[in-house]
């Protein structure tokens, strides 16, 4: 039997947000092997500084959608842990959590 009980529903956005960051990393790194092995020969000059630009701004947009991806993910947690209080916490307790110690 497989796990799939045990963690959370992925939404949407996070679902699509996975997809693209998986797409620009596989490219960016794609961009890295072919731009040091293959096409080495062929770029030079401002070819060069183009490639690499590109490379950079590929990756540059994985960290932003894998940032996004991860707030999502911070979100849906303060949810999960905020339900699981309301749910499950009898009001003496929190009474007693919300108290200083003395």
């Amino acid at each position: 039997m497989t796990q799939t009980r045990d963690k959370l529903p992925l939404s949407r956005w996070q679902i699509a947000l996975r997809i693209v960051g998986t797409v620009l990393l596989t490219a960016s790194a794609l961009m890295v092997v072919l731009g040091s092995t293959i096409l080495a020969k062929e770029l030079e000059g401002p070819r060069f500084l183009l490639y690499w630009t590109w490379c950079m701004l590929l990756t540059i947009a994985a960290i932003i959608v894998a940032l996004a991806d991860m707030l999502l993910v911070r979100r849906a947690s303060k949810r999960t842990r905020e339900l699981l209080r309301q749910q499950f916490m009898s009001p003496d307790l929190a009474e007693k959590l919300r108290k200083p110690r003395e």
